[in-house]
């Protein structure tokens, strides 16, 4: 559906002009999601006054209708209550821009530079399309996540355990949604000869496979984090990954897969640690949620996932198999131990750094 209507667009507007057009609608529909996502955050605080985002925070008034259209209400005028001159949130209306950003972005790096293509997985007829509806429910979960962990330090049941019910059921039911097979072996692989061993029950069974990569997501993601919350418990002295950190991978885990979830938890405490340090230099907070983190790693590695699971190391002989493949370490139980490894050992590091981070005094203006 999607190719299609791009090159129906191709008789229509110039070569430059065909991806402008899906990017602005869902770039229009994604501060649409944003709002929504912003009401819904504000409904899940835990302040003991919840207003809707009809009604001022402060005091309860009811604002312009107009700044509550999408878009429209990113005008900065009347950005004040007019009973109490409280400024209307600003973090609310960057979430609407950065998620129909966001929406756009991921559309653009899928059907143009088709970051999920790679050999072995080839959605059929139609299902690429509900693959990539499918994900944009993960970033919108993954958008509401990290707004409520940033301002009220937790993320909610609500957000992890319904993603994962979406996840589980959509893999189920669709069968062909995954962006890697539950097992794919590049080590039995023949160039020229044979592309990697593929279970047959995988090519037969699509629907029992996609509850088998899905649930498979969910263990490794919910299981590795609750690993690395007691190692991090044990080196702080305290909790630096909270359980909705743990449900949170769970979550990503049920839309991606447990493959994915390996270079996720290895990128993730880089983006902590650059993220931080700039929080600390501008703001002087010594302490941030890790939510945002696992959901900055998520993307990366979704909007990647076709470089990194390709990744290799050319033979020095022409023709001779690679000498390092990333996708070859997930074929034997030594390649996942030693990304495993990888990945606890950048933890460590990041709570090394973090406990240095929080000793630097900070000066009070």
């Amino acid at each position: 559906m999607v190719y299609l209507q791009i090159k129906h667009l191709n008789t229509v507007l110039p070569a430059e002009f065909v991806l402008l057009v899906p990017c602005a609608i869902l770039f229009l529909l994604g501060t649409i999601v944003g709002q929504g996502i912003n009401a819904w955050v504000r409904r899940m605080s835990l302040k003991p006054v919840i207003q809707p985002l009809s009604r001022c925070q402060a005091c309860g008034a009811r604002i312009s209708r107009w700044k509550l259209i999408p878009v429209v209400r990113w005008i900065p005028l009347q950005n004040r209550c007019a009973q109490c001159s409280q400024p209307l949130p600003r973090s609310e209306v960057f979430l609407e821009v950065a998620t129909g950003a966001l929406f756009a972005f991921y559309y653009f790096m899928v059907v143009q530079l088709r970051c999920l293509d790679i050999p072995s997985v080839i959605p059929p007829e139609g299902m690429f399309e509900w693959r990539l509806l499918n994900h944009y429910a993960l970033l919108t979960l993954l958008v509401a996540a990290t707004s409520i962990d940033f301002r009220e330090y937790l993320i909610p049941d609500q957000i992890t355990v319904t993603g994962m019910i979406i996840g589980v059921a959509g893999a189920t039911i669709a069968g062909q949604l995954q962006i890697i097979h539950f097992w794919v072996d590049w080590n039995q692989a023949i160039p020229g000869l044979s592309g990697p061993y593929i279970p047959d029950w995988i090519k037969v069974h699509s629907h029992w496979h996609g509850l088998t990569w899905s649930l498979a997501g969910l263990i490794a993601g919910g299981g590795l984090t609750w690993g690395l919350r007691l190692v991090s418990s044990v080196m702080l002295g305290q909790e630096a990954l909270g359980l909705g950190d743990v449900t949170l991978m769970a979550m990503v885990g049920s839309f991606l897969g447990w493959q994915p979830i390996l270079p996720i938890l290895l990128l993730a405490p880089l983006c902590g640690l650059l993220i931080g340090f700039i929080s600390r230099a501008a703001t002087g907070k010594t302490y941030l949620p890790y939510g945002p983190y696992l959901c900055a790693a998520t993307l990366i590695v979704l909007m990647g996932w076709r470089w990194i699971w390709l990744a290799e190391w050319p033979a020095a002989v022409p023709g001779a198999p690679p000498e390092f493949s990333i996708r070859k370490l997930f074929g034997d139980a030594l390649g996942l131990a030693m990304i495993g490894g990888i990945a606890l050992g950048a933890l460590i590091l990041m709570l090394f750094l973090l406990r240095i981070y929080r000793a630097i005094p900070v000066k009070r203006r």
